[in-house]
């Protein structure tokens, strides 16, 4: 059990550490209209680089969803994906609407909406462009509470998600 405890301490540490060196990257699986083969979104996906090796979303993620860290891994996507967008729609190219996971264990955070608006408007991204997938993770959380969430997404004009 101590050998457990220490390991979790080294990698939430190390993630910590990651974050901040921005060792996370965005890689965008676009969305595609079968009928058009036109690009209509995207979905980002986060892959971690660290000590030259690719560490998987399998391997981390489950890991992360112990504890808070990944709620702190899901704002650190959102945010590089609205800079992604910003960047597109500064050099005139066209964008499309960024999936961005969410892991539900943020349901419990009375202030997530204010945050996610806050981040998409920081970035000075258009609310058309984002859309928050809540994954199926946790099941601790109340109806009431997606509930909330999704519709104040939805009246703030970004589009929601559930993954089940």
């Amino acid at each position: 059990m101590e050998i457990y405890k220490n390991k979790m301490k080294q990698f939430q540490k190390r993630f910590r550490e990651s974050l901040e060196n921005e060792d996370f990257k965005v890689l965008y699986q676009p969305k595609v209209d079968i009928r058009t083969n036109e690009i209509i979104g995207a979905e980002a996906l986060s892959r971690w680089l660290t000590d030259g090796k690719l560490v998987l979303p399998a391997e981390f993620i489950p890991i992360l969803e112990q504890n808070t860290d990944i709620c702190a891994l899901d704002f650190y996507m959102l945010n590089r994906a609205c800079m992604d967008i910003r960047r597109r729609l500064d050099e005139g190219k066209n964008a499309v609407r960024i999936s961005v996971n969410f892991s539900r264990k943020h349901l419990l955070d009375m202030t997530l909406l204010e945050r996610i608006l806050k981040t998409i408007d920081d970035n000075n991204v258009p609310h058309k462009y984002i859309e928050i997938e809540l994954t199926e993770t946790t099941t601790d959380v109340q109806f009431p509470d997606l509930k909330r969430i999704v519709a104040g997404l939805n009246e703030a004009g970004i589009n929601t998600a559930v993954d089940d």
